[in-house]
């Protein structure tokens, strides 16, 4: 995986309380393939959330390109 591309949570982060199994969101920082910052936008702009997943956690959904 890398920066930018969309993923969907399929385990949830205790440190991530407002992140819902089934969110989407994009990859912002790339942690030696292994753990993922991810970010969760509203309709708005506004961030629903912003946390670290590990790559168990995460579905790869797309690449920025596509």
């Amino acid at each position: 995986m890398n920066e930018y591309d969309v993923v969907e949570l399929i385990s949830l982060n205790k440190n991530v309380p407002e992140a819902q199994i089934g969110d989407s969101g994009a990859v912002v920082m790339v942690h030696d393939n292994r753990a993922f910052e991810i970010e969760c936008v509203l309709s708005d702009g506004s961030t629903k959330w912003l946390g670290s997943f590990g790559r168990e956690q995460i579905k790869w959904l797309q690449s920025r390109n596509e």
